[in-house]
């Protein structure tokens, strides 16, 4: 299933129409007819979205969406509301996320759905992993105001928007045209949210405007509303399609409307902070099964596929690369003796001189127990050999002061480190073999170097 979807209406029909329209498209859909049972629903269903009918007895659209919202709490279901015009302000008020005519295009309708699930579903891991921005932070003036950029049909348009919104709504505006906007994303000043005329110097421009947006990588988060006119509803379902969050009439400053459009704002807006915050924490969530908590160098689950890779650029480019192996020197007897708080400060304390001697030119991993990794891209024999020795020597320098839990104290630490190298030639085996191979060269310079006497290195046979 696609999506979870609780209908609430009381007359039969409107249910059993809603359920045809959605049924087809695969999502999970459950009905109620009465407030107490869409409250039951609720929780034992756990929808991702709730859409809110007419004929509740006894309650009006506007009440049941405040009912499920405060049940739900802001980070919960989206609500969909099917209420006539008059009631639109007062629904919006009590939290409902979109509101739509009752009769109105269903087009219209599973766009607005599509929407909305779309935007509550799970953060793309892979990419919450390879951004590096914190969240909700590149529009943001200094004070931390959202950043919202008004593109409209003419600059007259945009500056009574302006107007009307800056007297409402304590965010930082600027009028801009499509081609202003995109060159702003380019200099890392990308909007929070962009409020986008559907029709700019042509008509439907600002679709594509509002698609060339989402395909930036500066500006594929925020947040987005289209102003169309409710004549071409076709509009509306394509700007929802194409990841705009709301869309408005085009006279959304005027009196009559104003609130309603300051309220889409800040939905758009909390929706966004929200998206944002999920994707820190999914990039966290990664960071940390990366990392090891003792040291905070690298683990192996991140050693063994970066190390691949080395490998697999050195052989596309005919280069080198290289792996040190490196081993505390009687680490045992550090623990036996002094206890396991003692052998965490002296890891700890080692895994930041390695850190600072080749921690600029490769990752550094704790590969498990007391064994350390470091990978050298572009690095010849001798260079590996030069910063094997200085980690060595970082090592020995001084004494590590041990805690005060155990006796305080320092210990003379050493390391054992073995080196390996990879250079490319013609009909060498794949990156996999390749990698293992690395591995268990320099694993063995490491064990001879421990049988040579300890506290040296030892460059492995290519």
């Amino acid at each position: 299933m696609t999506g979870r979807i609780l209908i609430v209406d009381g007359l039969a029909t409107n249910r059993l129409v809603l359920k045809g329209r959605l049924t087809p498209a695969s999502y999970d859909i459950a009905t109620a007819a009465t407030l107490p049972e869409a409250m039951a629903r609720l929780r034992a269903f756990a929808p991702d979205l709730v859409i809110v009918g007419q004929g509740v007895p006894g309650h009006d659209c506007a009440a049941i969406c405040a009912m499920i919202r405060d049940d739900c709490g802001q980070d919960g279901a989206a609500i969909i509301a099917l209420c006539p015009a008059e009631q639109r302000l007062a629904v919006m008020r009590a939290g409902a996320s979109a509101v739509l005519e009752p009769r109105g295009d269903a087009l219209l309708l599973l766009a607005r759905i599509r929407g909305l699930l779309r935007n509550s579903a799970s953060v793309d891991l892979p990419r919450a992993f390879a951004e590096s921005q914190a969240p909700f932070q590149h529009g943001r003036t200094a004070g931390g105001l959202p950043h919202i950029v008004l593109v409209a049909e003419t600059p007259s348009q945009a500056l009574g928007w302006k107007h009307a919104l800056s007297q409402r709504l304590r965010y930082r505006f600027s009028v801009q045209d499509a081609g202003q906007a995109l060159a702003s994303v380019a200099r890392g000043d990308a909007g929070d949210l962009y409020l986008i005329a559907a029709d700019l110097d042509q008509r439907g421009e600002g679709l594509r405007l509002l698609s060339e947006l989402r395909s930036r990588a500066g500006s594929r988060d925020a947040a987005f509303v289209i102003a169309a006119t409710p004549e071409r509803p076709e509009m509306a379902a394509i700007a929802l399609d194409l990841g705009a969050g709301e869309t408005l009439g085009p006279d959304l400053a005027a009196p009559d409307m104003i609130e309603m459009t300051v309220l889409a704002l800040r939905e758009q807006i909390v929706r966004k902070r929200h998206a944002d915050e999920r994707r820190a924490e999914a990039r966290q969530s990664i960071a940390w099964s990366l990392v090891d908590p003792l040291t905070s160098l690298y683990n192996r689950r991140f050693a063994l596929p970066r190390l691949r890779q080395m490998i697999a650029d050195a052989q596309a480019r005919g280069g080198e690369c290289a792996l040190l192996a490196l081993d505390v020197d009687r680490f045992k007897q550090i623990n036996d003796q002094h206890g396991h708080a003692a052998g965490d400060a002296v890891l700890a304390d080692i895994a930041a001189r390695i850190q600072s001697v080749a921690g600029s030119v490769g990752p550094v991993v704790r590969f498990g127990g007391e064994e350390f990794l470091v990978l050298l891209p572009d690095t010849s024999a001798p260079r590996a050999a030069r910063c094997a020795e200085a980690i060595r020597h970082a090592v020995m320098s001084a004494p590590i002061p041990l805690p005060r839990t155990v006796g305080s104290g320092a210990l003379s630490v050493t390391v054992s480190v073995g080196v390996a190298t990879f250079g490319a030639h013609p009909g060498q085996a794949d990156a996999d073999h390749e990698t293992d191979s690395l591995l268990e060269r320099a694993d063995q310079a490491m064990r001879a170097a421990k049988s040579g006497g300890r506290n040296r290195c030892m460059l492995a046979a290519a």
